[in-house]
């Protein structure tokens, strides 16, 4: 070929490739003819490209300098002359940092040195740019074309150079490198000599500083306007630039900066342009020190956007930049329990902004600010919940007696009711008042707003000895008329009524109400019904000792995952320890779930409650009994106060357990006892089957000094558990499948990536892409609760 054209950004080591290759590779003797552009004086530096063609042919090249400057009218005839240079011998030219001269070169000439065709001249061409020629034009012309993604270092070569520099990576640090410099050989060289002076491999200033000389500093005003808009999206597509941009068609000048400016490719599969990692934290920095107006205008049409796509986060945190109140409290603040904004708990920034937004705007959005004070309770965070809700009840009492003013007043109620959670008797009747004050939908409470919180399991609203079934009662009443309001069939009561089943011994009673309550689950948008459901047939599936059916209802709950939702993910993961926890795979658990506490400090009550509970059972499946006793008399009392009584009589049993392993069998007794007195008022027997044949006879004691016959229920089905328990477990120790719900080939990937092998060698292995390796992986990662490979050799040991 007798045309080559280098093609790459700054920094991509260009000029080095070709004089290595020239240097190691040409045959001895060939001439080497350098020619270098630069930005300034293009007609010096052509007359300067005319003598090195003199060089080569004289006759041509004198001609070629005769003419001067490529003009319109001479353009033709100069890209004829550089058609026809020719030479007697093998013979390189290298056009170096040709774009500068490129951008004042008329379209003939340029396609004059691509078309090139002699025989022995051949022409190398180091651009930062050869638009507007399309790759096809490349393949037509039958030109040498190396791009930026040939140039690019992968995650090996990243590893191979630092071994060079001195340094040693892991593969999984390799991986961040490239993943950020996307294979940019400037940026690479930079992070390295910041690993060198034990910066780490975070990217530092240098990067920035070289990105800004590269891109910043030779951008138009209309340039910088386009990349500060996009600056805030990882990707864009034409119709978003319009959107952003206000214009609708784009201006081909648009086109023209996205397809000049380095650092920006074009994917075509999805018709999007993809800025580089590096050039987007630049352009961010740069929007964050831009004048007020240029912030509030690109936050503003983010926010704009994120909020017609749905994306209500980003467009949050997008206005709360900018202080946008208005646009704020326009967006449906639904569904904020654990969510983040900006890696800010929503509570958190909500509670300033309660506290920073004018009175006058407030006052216009009464919906918004009810569905803060809600996120509030859900927090726990009672004290502003009920400060919010007075100022609330302050802006209804002023507006004009109407039928908007009544069912707003209704709004109020209905949120207010939530502060007794989870006194379901003290809930209902707020709610049965603020349903008949609403008069129809409310808008406070979607459909999609998980019910109580994200609460799946029912029975924790069973909070006072001997008033199961009225609990139940008033549940009931509380459902029927949040169906109403929010438009759907929730089917939390039935699910409270198999599990009440569940717990009071009658499994078949259980599994035919949870089979009830799983079919109106499917017609609802309620994922805290639907993984409640699938969570009682595997606690039924566990108790009769299935293991099939129990790896089934795994990864049914898998599949229960809501991912829109923040809380939804948290919560199957606390299903899940559940089940790890007494089948003795506690290695499985993340370590924040096995510290007992939450890493949210914005969780609802009931998290807090549970994880309490897995902590004093995790120790106890580890024989950690000291730490064991020590902290399950504080959680038992936290427990009560909070109101959750089930958890409460699972923690007694489990200090009971504590007590009798280390010989303390009057203390232990004495937790039987106090549990006991809990359960046996609402016939609540599950739990002293399941701790029957562990507890030494303390269960039958406890009857026994309550004067009543143990019943034969607790007998029979007690043994009958404790055997399916103990073959449950055996089985999960004995299965080859990790029972977090991996698939097979998943479980291919995890077992050889625990074993050290790259992204690439697995690849190899499996006959499957990278990228597909890359997706499995993501998968068992999320799925196992992990964040990186490293942790993967202890859990697949």
């Amino acid at each position: 070929m007798p045309v080559t054209v280098i093609e790459a950004p700054s920094g991509y080591g260009k000029t080095t490739a070709v004089q290595d290759y020239l240097k190691n590779t040409l045959p001895k003797g060939v001439p080497v003819h350098w020619w270098n552009a630069e930005e300034d004086a293009p007609t010096a530096y052509w007359t300067a490209l005319c003598k090195e063609f003199m060089s080569i042919d004289p006759m041509v090249g004198k001609e070629l300098l005769s003419l001067g400057f490529p003009k319109p009218m001479s353009a033709w005839e100069i890209g004829k002359l550089i058609g026809s240079l020719s030479c007697d011998a093998q013979t390189v030219l290298v056009l170096d940092d040709f774009h500068f001269l490129q951008k004042v070169l008329s379209r003939n000439v340029m396609s004059a040195l691509l078309s090139y065709a002699g025989k022995k001249l051949h022409l190398v061409i180091i651009t930062q740019t050869v638009r507007p020629f399309p790759l096809s034009y490349f393949e037509q012309k039958d030109i040498h074309y190396i791009r930026t993604e040939d140039l690019r270092l992968n995650s090996e070569d990243i590893r191979q150079y630092c071994r060079l520099c001195g340094i040693s990576v892991s593969k999984e640090e390799a991986g961040k490198i490239y993943e950020y410099t996307e294979g940019w050989i400037a940026a690479v060289y930079l992070t390295v000599l910041q690993m060198q002076r034990d910066e780490g491999i975070v990217p530092g200033l240098s990067l920035i500083q070289l990105m800004e000389n590269i891109v910043w500093k030779n951008m138009s005003a209309q340039g910088k306007n386009l990349f500060f808009h996009i600056s805030l999206f990882p990707s864009v597509s034409i119709e978003h630039i319009c959107f952003l941009l206000q214009t609708v068609p784009l201006p081909e000048a648009v086109f023209t900066l996205l397809e000049e400016t380095p650092f920006v490719r074009y994917e075509a599969e999805k018709h999007q342009y993809v800025p580089h990692a590096v050039l987007r934290e630049m352009l961010l920095r740069r929007l964050k020190a831009a004048d007020i107006q240029t912030r509030n205008r690109c936050y503003g049409r983010a926010g704009a956007w994120f909020a017609k796509t749905g994306d209500i986060l980003y467009a949050l945190e997008c206005f709360y930049k900018i202080c946008d109140y208005e646009a704020i409290f326009s967006l449906p603040l639904t569904g904020m329990t654990l969510a983040r904004i900006g890696g800010i708990p929503f509570t958190q920034m909500a509670e300033r902004l309660i506290w920073d937004c004018p009175t006058a705007i407030k006052q216009k959005y009464p919906i918004a600010l009810l569905r803060i004070a809600y996120a509030f309770i859900s927090a726990n965070s009672r004290e502003q919940a009920v400060m919010l809700l007075e100022e609330i009840k302050g802006y209804i009492g002023r507006m004009e007696k109407s039928d908007d003013q009544k069912a707003l007043l209704g709004e109020w109620i209905l949120i207010s009711a939530f502060l007794h959670f989870p006194d379901i008797q003290k809930m209902e009747p707020a709610i049965r008042e603020a349903a008949e004050q609403i008069g129809g939908r409310c808008r406070t409470l979607t459909a999609e707003e998980p019910f109580a919180f994200g609460l799946p399991l029912m029975i924790f609203f069973h909070r006072t000895p001997g008033k199961l079934d009225e609990e139940m009662q008033a549940l009931s009443s509380v459902i029927q008329r949040l169906s109403v309001l929010t438009g759907v069939k929730i089917g939390a009561d039935v699910l409270f009524q198999a599990e009440s089943a569940l717990f009071r011994g009658n499994f078949s009673k259980a599994e035919r109400l949870s089979y009830k309550a799983a079919y109106i689950a499917e017609g609802s948008r309620q994922w805290t019904v639907r993984m409640g459901t699938v969570n009682l047939m595997a606690q039924l599936a566990m108790k009769r000792g299935n293991n099939s059916d129990l790896s089934q209802y795994m990864n049914e709950l898998e599949k229960s995952v809501d991912k829109e939702d923040a809380i939804c993910p948290f919560v199957a993961q606390m299903l899940q320890t559940d089940y790890y926890m007494w089948l003795g795979l506690t290695e499985l658990i993340p370590q924040s779930v096995r510290r007992g506490r939450s890493e949210f400090v914005d969780a609802p009550s009931w998290v807090r409650v549970y994880l309490g509970y897995f902590h004093i059972g995790i120790l106890l499946q580890e024989a950690d009994y000291n730490r064991l006793l020590g902290t399950a008399e504080a959680a038992i009392m936290e427990c009560r106060e909070e109101g959750y009584l089930m958890v409460e009589i699972y923690m007694c049993l489990i200090a009971a357990m504590g007590y009798y392993q280390t010989e303390h069998r009057e203390k232990a007794f004495s937790y039987v006892k106090e549990a006991l007195d809990k359960s046996k008022p609402d016939g609540i027997y599950l739990p002293f089957m399941e701790f029957k044949s562990v507890l030494g006879g303390l269960v039958e004691k406890a009857f026994y000094e309550q004067n009543e016959k143990m019943p034969e229920e607790i007998a029979e089905s007690g043994q009958i558990i404790g055997d399916n328990w103990k073959l449950l477990i055996r089985l999960s120790s004995e299965s080859n499948v990790l029972p977090y719900g991996l698939t097979e080939r998943e479980m291919e990937v995890a077992t050889l990536a625990a074993k050290g092998m790259s992204n690439k060698e697995i690849s190899s292995v499996l006959y499957i892409t990278e990228a597909t390796v890359k997706f499995h992986l993501r998968t068992v990662f999320s799925k196992l609760g992990i964040d990186r490979r490293s942790k993967l050799s202890r859990l697949l040991e």
